[in-house]
Parts: C-alpha cells; sequence; structure tokens
C-alpha cells in the first residue's frame, strides 16, 4: 500500500479527532479572533493551504458579513511592504509550518498588534512561534508528497473558525451538521463511484480544465493541484465566470474538463459551463452525488452517506479527486509518493 492511500484513509479519524479537540474551544476562538472588534479577515497560505484559504474567503465572508482578502506575501519579503493589518485578523494556513513568506506575513501582523492565529500540523514550527494563537491539525505525520489529510483537516479548520467568527445563535445547528463529516468523508473514501471510467478520460490528455465555484473553487483548485503533481498533466482550474471570459477558446475534444459539483448553491452555473463545454467537444467528468441527465458526461458519484451541509461539502467533494489523481498517476506508472521529484515541504520568499 502506498504512504498516499494510507494516508487518504485516514482521513475520518483526523477529521473526528480535530473536531474533539476544536470543538470544545468555540469560546476561547471568539476571544483569540477578537470577534465584534475586527472589521475584516486577511487569510495567508500557499500550495494546497491556499486552496483551504479560498474556502475561508467565502465561508468567513459569509458566516460573518466582513471582507475576507488573500495575503500577498511578496509585498512583504521582495518588496519590502509594510501592510496595514490593524483592526484585521489575520490567519495563516502551513501544513508544515515553514515557508518563510508565510510565516513573515503572520509575524508583521503579530507585531502590530492583531490576533495572528495558525492553522498548522506543527505547533512547534516558525509559524506556531510566530502566531499569538495556534490550532493545531493534529493529522500525524504526513509522508507521501500529495497532501490529503492534512488539506481536509484544514479546511474542517477552517469551517471550525467560521463557526466561531459567526453568530452562536446558531451554533447547535451547526454543530451538528459538523459533526457528520467524518463519516461523509469516509463514505465518500469508500463509496465514490466511476473513478475508473473518469480516470481513463483524464489520463487521455495531458492537459485538461478542472471548474468549480464558490465554496468549491477552493475544491477545483486542490483537484487541479492533486492532478497535475501527482499525474504530470497540466490541469488548470477556473470558476465558470473566468472560464467564460476568454480560456474557453482553448478547450475541445483534446482537453477534458473535470466539473465539482456537489449539492450547494453554486453548482447551477457550474453545470451550465460544463454544457458549454460539452457543446464545443470537450469530455466532461461531473462529480457529484447524481447523474445529469441533460448533460453528456462521465459522473463520479458521491454516495449518499457523503451528503453533508452545502457550506461542508468541500469536504465530501475533495476527496474523489483525490483517488482521481492517485488512479492516474498509478495508470502511468508514476510513484504517487514521489511524483515529478517533488519534496514534502516547500519553502518560498
Amino acid at each position: 500500500m502506498s504512504l498516499l492511500t494510507s494516508e487518504i484513509a485516514e482521513q475520518p479519524a483526523v477529521l473526528a479527532r480535530l473536531l474533539d479537540a476544536q470543538l470544545p474551544r468555540l469560546d476561547a476562538w471568539r476571544t483569540a479572533l477578537r470577534c465584534g472588534d475586527i472589521d475584516g479577515v486577511v487569510v495567508v497560505a500557499r500550495g494546497s493551504s491556499d486552496n483551504a484559504a479560498r474556502y475561508a474567503q467565502y465561508l468567513w465572508s459569509l458566516r460573518t458579513g466582513l471582507s475576507v482578502a488573500l495575503a500577498t506575501p511578496s509585498l512583504h519579503t521582495v518588496y519590502g511592504g509594510r501592510i496595514d493589518v490593524r483592526g484585521k485578523a489575520v490567519v495563516a494556513l502551513s501544513q508544515s509550518g515553514a515557508s518563510p513568506d508565510v510565516v513573515t506575513v503572520l509575524a508583521a501582523a503579530r507585531d502590530q498588534g492583531a490576533p495572528a492565529v495558525a492553522i498548522t500540523n506543527d505547533p512547534d514550527s516558525p509559524l506556531a512561534r510566530s502566531a499569538t494563537d495556534v490550532l493545531d491539525l493534529e493529522a500525524g505525520a504526513e509522508r507521501s508528497v500529495a497532501a490529503t489529510k492534512t488539506y481536509t483537516a484544514s479546511v474542517l479548520a477552517v469551517a471550525v473558525l467560521g463557526l466561531a467568527l459567526g453568530d452562536p445563535a446558531d451554533d447547535a445547528e451547526r454543530l451538528a451538521e459538523l459533526a457528520e463529516v467524518p463519516g461523509a468523508v469516509a463514505a465518500a473514501i469508500d463509496g465514490t463511484g466511476g473513478i475508473h471510467a473518469a480516470a481513463e478520460v483524464l489520463a487521455a490528455s495531458m492537459r485538461g480544465v478542472v471548474v468549480g465555484r464558490g465554496l468549491n473553487l477552493g475544491t477545483a483548485f486542490e483537484a487541479a493541484l492533486k492532478l497535475t503533481e501527482l499525474t504530470g498533466s497540466l490541469m488548470a482550474p477556473y470558476s465558470p465566470a473566468d472560464l467564460l471570459h476568454g480560456p474557453v477558446a482553448a478547450v475541445g475534444p483534446e482537453v477534458p474538463v473535470l466539473a465539482v459539483a456537489p449539492e450547494e448553491p453554486a453548482t447551477a452555473s457550474v453545470l451550465d459551463l460544463a454544457r458549454e463545454v460539452a457543446r464545443r467537444g470537450s469530455p466532461v467528468v461531473t462529480v457529484g452525488p447524481t447523474v445529469v441527465p441533460d448533460l453528456d458526461a462521465v459522473p463520479v458519484l458521491l454516495p449518499p452517506g457523503a451528503r453533508v451541509a452545502p457550506w461542508l461539502t468541500p469536504l465530501p467533494a475533495v476527496v474523489p479527486a483525490q483517488l482521481l489523481a492517485q488512479r492516474v498517476a498509478e495508470a502511468r506508472g508514476i510513484d504517487v509518493d514521489r511524483p515529478g521529484g517533488l519534496t514534502k515541504v516547500t519553502r518560498t520568499t
């Protein structure tokens, strides 16, 4: 068994452990984030963590009505800028906690007196030492290059902080919805259908497009990243609107499109885009709970047990992308634990 296979299988247990550790701390997180005293949130991350940050950008804005922005680390590390984040909460996501540019942004926020929260799998990392508060993912060592259990743990951590940032009157309903996540992810791992047929479609080309929107825009980016780093195919992630604003001219019979389409409000426009690219001749793969009757596509079907509340769909919806990337890589004879000469930790400045 590859490390990747083992770590994909660990995800339900990791997610259950995170909920057990962090949900009793909701009031502490409200204090740490200074809820009620901030006028916005800035999120800083790289790689897979950046895809979890995209989820935060949508979810936290929906929960709070506040502006949630993604940080621009090069303004600090390349241009020597000093970005004023007073009045904001700053949250950094890094599985290793070792990327210097992410650490620099969080340290600058702490020095300005802003809440500076680190979400990391290493509570002794440079990032954790730069934070005012640390949310430890406690996912255990992740040895395969492709992040799986640390990615879904980061997404769940974002969901937990989203609960802390929002109205406490919603807590009871949201807590019940969160409790369903580990079982839903387990169901997705064990019961997702159509992986082999969809992998054949994606393996037939060395390039492709992944489409998602809103809460699942980050899922599309993560799916594209997993397929690119594990299989060697160059997969470009887009929202439907961004693809239609020009890049759709490049799709066609040689460019498959993977549409991330779980049960949530943004999916309608994703499926509209899937119909358009199918009309242009692109092979289409959909990821969702049902076959779309008026769309010529290969369906990857999430089982009924993977159903969660719409705001939590990025958790089970990313599992098929992990499985697809693994299947395509194995079909190409790629060592999924050491793909493309990559290393586990990337230190960018």
